[in-house]
């Protein structure tokens, strides 16, 4: 017999030691092994819904990140600089990149995330002047949904047209920003999803608790008894 034999039958004997244990345990005291088994299912649900909060909570705060950088846009004035349209831009780019890549995270938690983010991604493709101008100024979408700006496309643009660029801009944000607010009100989408879920999570934890405390009273009631 080989170490590694040795060692798996070793391990498997552990493992129906440990399995006849459980079984012997459940069998002396079927209640507290019931509870016990139930108190499991519920924190594996509770774990659960507050895994999908989290990730949920990550993709409402990139989209409100992207609703800020395009509320910047439409904001940017006649006087705005070569310089003050890249930082703009810049920012808004980065927090539309971040809203794409936690998507696929969030997408597990709610079926809604990826049409809210296609969404967002349409208020910018819907009108073909605009994604023409859009791509004069640098802009252009990766295969997996993230923007990409060539600076000096952009400097180029709103050098030959100043009021063109910042026209342009000004209704890209506007668009973006309507999708987020529409989403991200309390009636939306995202707050609907994290609503609900909070709700869940709520009603788990109650009856998590009021399981425990079943089972500390059974403990209580029990050890009474053999006493």
């Amino acid at each position: 017999m080989t170490i590694t034999t040795l060692g798996s039958a070793r391990a498997s004997t552990a493992n129906a030691s440990s399995q006849t244990a459980a079984q012997a345990a459940e069998k002396a005291d079927p209640i507290t092994a019931g509870l016990q088994k139930s108190n499991s299912k519920l924190q594996t649900l509770l774990n659960t819904a507050t895994a999908s909060l989290s990730t949920l909570g990550k993709f409402k705060a990139a989209v409100a990140a992207s609703q800020t950088a395009a509320a910047g846009l439409s904001a940017l004035k006649d006087s705005a600089t070569n310089e003050d349209v890249k930082k703009a831009l810049n920012s808004f780019v980065s927090t539309f990149n971040t809203m794409v890549a936690s998507t696929q995270s969030a997408a597990a938690a709610s079926s809604g995330v990826e049409r809210i983010s296609r969404g967002m991604t349409r208020a910018m493709t819907a009108d073909f002047s605009r994604v023409d101008a859009l791509r004069q100024m640098g802009f252009t979408k990766s295969s997996d949904g993230t923007l990409k700006l060539d600076t000096a496309k952009l400097e180029a643009a709103f050098k030959a047209s100043p009021s063109g660029v910042l026209g342009t801009l000004s209704k890209l944000g506007k668009l973006v920003d309507k999708v987020a607010t529409k989403e991200l009100a309390s009636g939306g989408s995202i707050g609907n999803t994290v609503n609900a879920l909070s709700s869940k999570a709520t009603v788990l934890q109650m009856q998590q608790n009021a399981l425990q405390k079943a089972a500390q009273q059974y403990a209580s009631f029990a050890t009474g008894g053999n006493n």
